[in-house]
């Protein structure tokens, strides 16, 4: 009999052990669900054929935005962002060069809760300024802004570090459309076509996890 109690001690121990250890695999890591906040750095590289050699000789810049979401469900979520870029002047005769990129759209989020890796890809709308002041054009300082929508595609990876906590990396596009250009003020006929790229890092919080 003695054999016998050991052998029960021993099944009992593992199927606790066993417990345990599957309800460690299944706790939640990860949400999308309910409101959210994020903040963001960010590098910046655009082209154009309009702007023929400006966008090679100022092509990148760096800058820091917000976004706000949504999360429907797990699945599904809206967002709004805005985006500010500081171009790089150092290779033109400009006092100053700026991107600015208010965007819409809805994410679809990968894996599940029970993961802390949380892959997604997004799409929406963006509407985009660059602006540029004293800027050197045909041997005089000009004031010029072009200013349109376009498409916006993306793709990313959330961190969570722990609820409602997450690092997040994402990249982008924004393509299509023609922007109208200003001239020191004045309205033209031109528009030009003008392509962006961002790659982002910051962080986001859910507040479903906290209210």
């Amino acid at each position: 009999m003695r054999p016998l109690s050991i052998s029960w001690i021993f099944l009992l121990a593992g199927f606790l052990v066993s417990t345990v250890t599957f309800a460690q695999t299944i706790r939640q890591r990860s949400t999308t669900e309910g409101f959210s906040l994020g903040l963001q750095g960010h590098m910046l590289g655009w082209s154009s054929d309009y702007f023929q050699f400006l966008d090679e000789s100022s092509g990148n810049g760096v800058g820091f935005g917000g976004r706000i979401g949504y999360g429907l469900n797990q699945r599904f979520e809206l967002f709004g962002q805005y985006d500010r870029t500081k171009m790089n002047i150092k290779n033109i005769d400009a006092e100053s060069f700026t991107f600015t990129n208010v965007t819409g759209g809805v994410r679809f989020n990968f894996s599940a809760t029970t993961h802390a890796l949380r892959p997604y890809a997004e799409v929406g709308y963006v509407l985009r300024t660059g602006k540029l002041d004293q800027v050197i054009n045909n041997n005089v300082y000009d004031n010029i802004m072009f200013r349109g929508g376009a498409g916006h595609l993306g793709a990313g990876l959330n961190y969570f570090l722990s609820l409602p906590v997450a690092l997040t990396l994402n990249g982008s596009f924004q393509v299509g459309g023609k922007s109208k250009i200003d001239l020191n003020g004045e309205s033209t006929p031109d528009k030009a076509d003008v392509t962006t790229f961002r790659i982002s890092a910051g962080v986001v919080v859910y507040l479903s996890e906290i209210f």
